[in-house]
């Protein structure tokens, strides 16, 4: 039976499920695209035994997976290169990105890693069409696909919309092969113990036509009276948001406890034969 469609915030329409009832919702990603849905909040991606373990690995960087930075009052890093923050060359990030999603993929039991678990869910969200990793511009080279991020106290992320990131040089690349209008997933590994939602304001950008609002010397909108459409997602679940189309922020972390996610943001592929991921 297919789920409900709930609204929140009075503008915020979305489903929220079970992964085994993934493939019962076979045309969430095109009520998404078509601006019919805005989210699906899945629950038991993975188990809490199985979150657990791969927090304790993550905390003692088990294994020694690439660590870059957020900017510095963020309060929080990555695990891997966020594209948007990567040299507009991507030789180095082309370098490290094939150890890194062998080092993803073995925190996981064998065959649920993130690609395979995660993007097998969201494969079926979209009447089957594969999600994996972009593939570079050279043989051979596939993009991070995904990271994740590690929020420490008063840890937090301003207003945005996803598709500001692909006025960066560095996506020149993925523009020859991708469609413009960015979704994204976020998976939680460990919750905050205080804060770190995720909030959604009724606040849309032209996915094909994104301006930039929160970066170098632009102000984002004050959203300081409006009331979000605000998520927390507990361990082990996660949500696909129409993030390139709705501006979104992460709210302040409280507490000692990081709030571990993966992210990954996904467009189709210029055939619409699959969905791209990248980190």
């Amino acid at each position: 039976m297919a789920a409900p469609v709930q609204e929140r915030a009075g503008f915020l329409r979305f489903i929220e499920i079970d992964a085994r009832d993934a493939p019962a919702h076979a045309d969430a990603f095109a009520e998404i695209r078509a601006g019919r849905l805005q989210a699906v909040v899945v629950h038991n991606v993975y188990d809490g035994g199985t979150m657990a373990a791969v927090v304790d690995r993550l905390e003692r960087h088990d294994p020694p997976l690439l660590k870059t930075w957020f900017p510095e009052q963020f309060h929080a890093w990555f695990y891997g290169q966020n594209l948007n923050m990567a040299h507009p060359s991507l030789t180095d990030y082309f370098g490290q990105a094939g150890q890194f999603n062998a080092q993803i993929d073995e925190l996981f039991p064998a065959g649920q890693g993130l690609a395979a678990r995660v993007g097998g869910i969201l494969a079926d969200l979209d009447d089957g069409r594969p999600f994996v990793a972009a593939p570079g511009p050279r043989p051979n080279e596939q993009y991070m696909f995904t990271t994740i991020r590690a929020h420490l106290d008063e840890g937090f992320l301003p207003p945005h919309f996803d598709n500001e990131q692909a006025l960066r040089p560095t996506y020149q690349h993925l523009h020859s092969i991708a469609e413009l209008h960015m979704t994204s997933y976020v998976l939680t590994f460990s919750a905050a113990e205080i804060g770190g939602t995720l909030d959604v304001y009724n606040i849309l950008c032209d996915p094909e036509s994104a301006t930039p609002i929160s970066h170098d010397h632009t102000r984002p909108p004050d959203v300081t009276q409006m009331k979000p459409a605000s998520f927390a997602i507990p361990a082990g679940s996660m949500i696909v948001l129409d993030s390139g189309r709705y501006l979104h922020s992460v709210s302040p972390v409280g507490g000692t406890r990081k709030r571990w996610t993966a992210c990954s943001f996904m467009s189709l592929s210029r055939g619409r034969e699959a969905t791209y991921c990248w980190g």
